[in-house]
């Protein structure tokens, strides 16, 4: 089984990306949430990679920038009804921290902004994943670094920046720099993000 992919990015498609790796290309299937941090086309790309088997497409490959999502994109899949594209669909619009919080507070209606994901299915995958997300050491790291992430927003848009533009910048160094935890410093590295596109 497929587990990680680093090569050249070649292309980057509406819901995948194309990585060349030593001359063979791997079809990638990623959240899109993920793409504001993918470099551009030609610069090397680490992709935390789940391979899945069905019958009718044979093995596919998701895609993921963290552990985290890709954890929690197989927690998703273990409740009764939600299947792979479900569980894409979901991590397409929260990353794993963000969806981590939704399941603990049963947010149902946060579930709703989904397509596809209906009150009756939002409610068994909070009632099913419930339990199986507590206690888990990266949910953790996830709430702290969900508070810096906001703190480090809001100084983004209180510079002149839109919260979109602040958001790409927060994903793009979180994604390389995952331990990270000063907001001075995400602020800072975010901030030369934002100067350099």
């Amino acid at each position: 089984m497929i587990y990680k992919i680093k090569g050249v990015l070649l292309a980057k498609k509406a819901n995948s990306i194309v990585v060349d790796v030593n001359g063979v290309g791997y079809l990638i299937f990623m959240p899109l949430k993920a793409f504001s941090c993918l470099p551009e086309v030609g610069n090397t790309v680490n992709i935390n990679i789940q391979t899945v088997f069905n019958d009718e497409e044979g093995f596919v490959l998701y895609g993921f920038l963290n552990e985290d999502d890709r954890e929690v994109f197989n927690l998703l899949r273990q409740a009764k009804g939600i299947g792979n594209k479900t569980a894409f669909s979901l991590l397409s619009f929260f990353d794993a921290g963000e969806l981590v919080n939704i399941i603990i507070n049963e947010n149902v209606q946060s579930f709703l902004v989904v397509p596809g994901i209906g009150k009756k299915t939002a409610e068994r995958i909070i009632f099913e994943l419930k339990d199986k997300v507590k206690g888990r050491e990266f949910i953790k790291s996830d709430k702290a670094i969900t508070t810096i992430n906001n703190d480090a927003e809001l100084a983004l848009v209180s510079l002149g920046y839109s919260h979109k533009d602040a958001l790409e910048a927060l994903r793009f160094v979180l994604s390389k720099n995952p331990d990270i935890n000063d907001v001075q410093l995400i602020l800072k590295e975010s901030l030369k993000y934002l100067m350099k596109r």
